[in-house]
């Protein structure tokens, strides 16, 4: 398959499929990256017989918006039966598809864990492996990227417990770029794996994380933490025989990634005036820090570094022993001027109280609303929340969510 090509990446413009469409289009072929707001929407079937229209191969790097059981499943079986029908309709020759490492070992655990996200991955395989158009799975090791948030599920105050897992992670740039490469080849009607160049165990991973990054909360070694709630062993997270490599090193990763936020954590960070609240402060974005962009002609070098990255300050948590499983979170949240989220979810109850300045809000088929002090806005479990940002470029705002959510889980999970 070395001719040009239309290839469609269902997924386009998320973390992988956005680094892949760029890769693939700089090797000469003509890509087309379908989202929801590009269109194309795999849940209804909405613009798939257009954007598959002469379409060879088909990339589905896109994610369930919920990791809980039902609305993942939900989710993967719909989205995979409307996406591999329309496939069949436009005579696509090759659909690649993006799993996880270890997908097959980790579905066994119960309530509160992840492994209904798992299971309803193994629906998804199963689906493509009985359609009868070629294929290749590419199952992926967990990326460096969300080390963060596995730091933020397994938090406790001031400690951070986890397993010492083995694990062999791998730099985002490296999947898309192995996504990339398999697409352009022939189809192996099977799984292929790909991981990082070295393993390393959980522990160690978060730990030289939070060192990187300044993060002055502690490692605690847990041999019963698991991973998301799930049992694992040292087989668990890792590839098998043979994997592909992606070139790039964790410390390397680190390196390359995280002075930048240092610097500019020590010099934007507040002094919080709220009595008694919790002193760590963790990122609201799971995938990076999100800057403005930054007028050459009238910013100063001090103004340059200034931090556009919400801030996060957990003030109260507590299990609710009425309904089993689930906790109660409140959370402080600082919008610097012009900071903006990115999509995200929190499969929560979420109840908003601004205390300063102006938000914008929108959630997924609602309407966006601008929010002042002593206004509230509430989103439920299956929101997708796709506006959340300072109304104001020279002000900063700030204010209280209350989230009711399964204990333990994520409180924030990227969404395209």
């Amino acid at each position: 398959m070395s001719n040009k090509m239309k290839i469609v990446v269902i997924g386009g413009t998320g973390l992988i499929g956005s680094k892949a469409v760029n890769i693939l289009r700089q090797r000469g072929h003509e890509v087309e990256a379908a989202s929801p707001s590009s269109g194309v929407n795999t849940l209804t079937g909405e613009g798939l017989a257009e954007a598959l229209k002469g379409a060879q191969v088909v990339v589905d790097v896109a994610n369930s918006p919920s990791f809980e059981d039902k609305p993942a499943l939900d989710f993967f079986e719909t989205s995979g039966r409307n996406l591999l029908s329309a496939e069949k309709s436009a005579g696509v020759k090759h659909h690649v598809a993006l799993s996880v490492v270890g997908t097959d070992r980790l579905t066994g655990s119960g309530p509160g864990s992840l492994s209904g996200y798992f299971r309803a991955k193994m629906a998804q395989e199963n689906l493509i492996k009985a359609s009868g158009i070629p294929f290749t799975i590419v199952h992926a090791t967990q990326f460096f990227e969300f080390v963060k948030s596995i730091a933020q599920s397994a938090t406790g105050g001031p400690t951070i417990p986890l397993s010492s897992v083995l694990m062999q992670p791998m730099a985002s740039d490296d999947v898309a770029a192995a996504v990339a490469d398999v697409a352009l080849g022939q189809p192996v009607n099977g799984m292929i794996e790909i991981a990082g160049p070295d393993q390393i165990r959980q522990d160690e991973l978060v730990r030289q994380y939070l060192s990187a990054t300044g993060d002055a909360r502690k490692v605690v070694t847990d041999a019963k933490a698991g991973y998301f709630g799930i049992a694992v062993d040292d087989q668990s997270l890792v590839p098998g025989d043979n994997p592909r490599l992606g070139p790039t090193h964790y410390e390397e990763w680190l390196s390359r990634t995280t002075p930048q936020k240092k610097a500019i954590e020590r010099q934007s960070a507040p002094a919080s005036n709220l009595p008694g609240n919790v002193t760590k402060v963790v990122t609201l974005l799971l995938c990076g820090i999100v800057f403005a962009a930054l007028s050459k002609v009238t910013l100063t070098m001090a103004a340059e570094t200034e931090s556009k990255e919400a801030k996060l300050t957990q003030l109260f948590s507590k299990d609710l022993t009425d309904l089993p499983g689930k906790e109660g979170l409140m959370l402080l949240i600082e919008y610097p001027p012009g900071s903006s989220d990115p999509i995200h979810r929190h499969n929560a109850h979420g109840f908003i109280y601004v205390l300063e300045g102006s938000i914008v809000m929108q959630v997924k088929g609602g309407k966006e609303v601008t929010l002042t002090p002593g206004q509230t806005f509430y989103e439920g479990p299956e929101d997708v929340h796709i506006v959340g940002r300072n109304a104001s470029q020279t002000k900063p705002a700030k204010f209280v969510v209350f989230f009711v959510k399964e204990k333990g889980a994520p409180v924030l999970v990227p969404s395209n």
